[in-house]
């Protein structure tokens, strides 16, 4: 910039235009010329200071654009996930929607931890890339699918259900992804404890698991009910075919407990 450019020159040369626009002109083009000289004035101080930089970003260049990442991680765990005892699940455990392990003398605080574990290890879960054809090609997990999923369909049968004939299979898929998601649930938690412990025909899991089965149940039967009823010619009005769902989860956990804890433990 030339050297004559500068703020005092500016601002002698506004006032000497605002002298003779308020002489030959009038007030409002006074105040006009006042504004633009001013401004001008501050924008080239700022500009001698260093304060004012143009950037002009060559042409054919772009920068990379920043994207964010959005990656789920499980809450920490809580600070007690004390141990309890699970039998071998009846329907009936899953007809009333209250708190899991009601029965038991939880504070209030204790819950909420276990419960918001749960979610991050529901979410984990429900979201497994591809889970029911990995639990397929495994020969350690997909016999507790197969034996959960046909333990299942019989309770349906033998509680009044019919189901069609061409939509057995479509029925089979749902509840095979429950059951893998059980089996998945079972094999997470000896992965964290090791061999299961029994007391006669009841394991010892952690309470966050009884969480975990209530919400990953939750977030199913919002997914998979149009399917789940898609395979039914009819049921019983005294029979709610949502309870499907988390029965074979449940199974398919109880039946994957008995066996062996995954490989990756021992590794």
């Amino acid at each position: 910039m030339s050297r004559l450019l500068r703020r005092p020159v500016i601002l002698a040369a506004t006032l000497v235009l605002s002298l003779a626009a308020l002489l030959f002109v009038n007030i409002p083009v006074t105040i006009i010329v006042m504004v633009v000289g001013v401004t001008v004035a501050v924008l080239v101080g700022r500009h001698q200071a260093g304060l004012f930089k143009i950037r002009i970003r060559p042409r054919g260049r772009r920068e990379p654009l920043w994207r964010p990442t959005v990656q789920h991680q499980e809450l920490p765990k809580p600070a007690e996930d004390p141990v309890i005892t699970f039998a071998e699940p009846a329907i009936e455990l899953f007809e009333s929607r209250t708190p899991p392990l009601a029965h038991l003398q939880l504070s209030a605080g204790l819950r909420s931890q276990l419960d918001g574990f749960a979610l991050g290890r529901t979410k984990r879960i429900v979201e497994a890339p591809d889970l029911l054809p990995h639990a397929a090609a495994d020969a350690e997990s997909w016999p507790h699918v197969e034996a959960a999923v046909q333990k299942t369909l019989a309770l349906a049968r033998a509680r009044g259900v019919e189901i069609i004939p061409d939509g057995q299979n479509r029925l089979s898929q749902v509840l095979a992804l429950s059951a893998a998601q059980g089996v998945l649930l079972a094999e997470w938690r000896q992965l964290e404890d090791g061999k299961t412990v029994w007391q006669g025909a009841s394991a010892q899991i952690r309470a966050s698991d009884a969480f975990t089965i209530q919400r990953i149940s939750e977030a199913m039967e919002r997914r998979q009910l149009p399917d789940l009823f898609g395979g039914i010619a009819r049921r019983p009005q005294n029979f709610e075919v949502r309870l499907l769902l988390p029965y074979a989860l449940a199974s398919a956990f109880y039946s994957r407990l008995h066996g062996n804890p995954p490989r990756a433990f021992a590794a």
